[in-house]
């Protein structure tokens, strides 16, 4: 087996570690959040003539058959140095004028106001209470996910370490066929006879490229001296014409070739 199939092998087992890590800070997130709106549940009751949704930091009050907000209640948190802390519920109402005309019905404004009565009321007698518990979940979970996370940096320490290491292989490997005799050749696809461009300079990009040969590296391995035959001319006509360039980064090289890595051969 190859050193970079090794590689290969090893960046897989590490992925998996990390993504069984992800995995349960996910299923940790998600029961954070069911008991957080199992709290506002049992503090914030239900109102007849209206939809309460609840979620897991808010809890939202609509008219029936509509998604119109009439009211929303927020909790909201706070970073205090390295912890979270839930510290305060606000209201958030929709505006709404009440003047009207003789002889309309102002039912509606009546019930408006009795619906926030009745959570401005729900709110001043279970505040601290809602806050409390939601603090004491979210030290639960808090030190539980701070573990995982723990857990998982080594794992994406030793994952970037290996990473660069298939990226130098992968480098070496490509400048091995650049600098070979054949170069490297763009293959086009059954019934198309597109070829890509390649910018060779910030201010320079040459079209329809049909293969690139590395002639010389610079010492610091940062640019290189290429080869690059570019199709010119239409129908019968066509032909190749080779186009030396000189001191090209090499990141250039390496983005032509990750861009069109399907097609060169």
């Amino acid at each position: 087996m190859k050193k970079i199939e090794v590689l290969d092998l090893k960046r897989e087992k590490i992925y998996d570690k990390i993504n069984e890590i992800e995995t349960r800070l996910d299923n940790i997130s998600a029961r954070r959040k069911r008991e957080q709106k199992s709290i506002l549940e049992k503090y914030i009751d239900t109102y007849d003539g209206f939809v309460v949704r609840y979620f897991s930091d808010k809890v939202s009050v609509t008219v029936k058959d509509g998604n119109y907000s009439l009211l929303d209640m927020y909790v909201y948190d706070e970073w205090k140095s390295d912890s979270r802390t839930y510290n305060r519920i606000d209201f958030s109402t929709a505006s709404f004028r009440t003047e009207y005309q003789t002889g309309e019905n102002m039912k509606w404004a009546a019930e408006r106001f009795q619906l926030l009565a009745f959570y401005s009321k729900a709110l001043a007698d279970h505040m601290d209470d809602i806050l409390a518990e939601f603090n004491n979940v979210n030290d639960k979970y808090s030190k539980l996910t701070e573990a995982l996370y723990e857990s998982k940096r080594p794992l994406n320490k030793e994952v970037r370490e290996v990473n660069e290491m298939i990226s130098v292989i992968e480098d070496e490997n490509m400048l091995s066929k650049l600098m070979s005799e054949d170069g490297l050749t763009v293959e086009m696809k059954e019934k198309d006879s597109y070829l890509p461009s390649f910018q060779v300079k910030f201010d320079w990009e040459l079209h329809s490229v049909k293969s690139i040969r590395g002639m010389k590296k610079s010492a610091s391995g940062k640019s290189i001296d290429l080869q690059v035959s570019v199709r010119r001319g239409y129908g019968d006509e066509k032909r190749l014409e080779v186009i030396d360039v000189d001191r090209v980064r090499f990141d250039n090289v390496r983005s032509f070739i990750s861009r069109n890595q399907n097609q060169i051969v």
